[in-house]
């Protein structure tokens, strides 16, 4: 076993010894729902959420598939995911 290997189990047992508990991590409330029609997910930037051009979400799920009329349209990042993966394969329109 390496250094670092055995660093960690001896931090581990100084923690349980000496009482130290981790604060249990508690589950992000977001601000910013995704603007993908059907999808609660959150589109903060801190959940990996992106906002992208109405016209490049408007190629990949149409105009019923967003609910929102907005200049940019915030990403969770599953759908974003999804978006990338759909125009991918697309030719650049100024090549």
């Amino acid at each position: 076993m390496g250094f670092k290997s055995n660093a960690r189990k001896r931090r581990k047992a100084t923690t349980v010894s000496s009482g130290k508990i981790e604060a249990e991590k508690k589950e992000y409330i977001g601000e910013l729902r995704c603007d993908v029609a059907n999808c609660d997910n959150w589109a903060d930037k801190k959940v990996g959420g992106r906002k992208k051009a109405y016209d490049w979400a408007l190629d990949v799920w149409g105009d019923s598939g967003l609910s929102s009329d907005s200049r940019r349209v915030a990403l969770c990042k599953s759908c974003y995911k999804i978006g990338k993966k759909h125009k991918k394969d697309e030719p650049d329109s100024w090549s």
